[in-house]
């Protein structure tokens, strides 16, 4: 029996859980500042937590957040016309190098690669 290649087997199925437990997550809480491509002018602010969203410091509203994929489903009147978003960790390959982001899409089979990802716009999470 060849135990080394066993064990070598093992961690690499084990990195590949934890790296998978990793990406698959909810964004986390704090407040997000959305900015418009291509020449990245604020468009917005809301406040995530727990699964409910704040615009602009309105009332809380109800957030359904796939974590296995990265998929929020936004309230109707949260952010018209966005209706949809994708989750980024940070690093992540669609999103920032250092930040969390949040790409918002007005239809839920916007993801990359997509002819219009490069104009949707991206929410990042702020410290302020």
């Amino acid at each position: 029996m060849d135990w080394g290649r066993r064990l070598s087997g093992l961690a690499a199925v084990l990195g590949f859980c934890l790296a998978t437990t990793a990406a698959a997550q909810s964004p986390p809480s704090g407040r997000y500042r959305c900015y418009q491509p291509p020449a990245y002018s604020v468009m917005a602010w809301f406040d995530l937590d727990r699964g409910r969203i704040s615009v602009h410091g309105d009332t809380p509203q109800a957030v359904k957040v796939d974590a296995a994929t990265g998929r929020i489903e936004l309230p109707p009147d949260a952010l018209p016309p966005w209706r949809h978003g994708l989750h980024f960790a940070p690093g992540a390959k669609e999103g920032d190098a250092e930040r969390v982001t949040i790409v918002l899409a007005s239809r839920a089979e916007h993801r990359p690669g997509h002819a219009s990802w490069a104009r949707l716009p991206r929410c990042y999470l702020t410290t302020h």
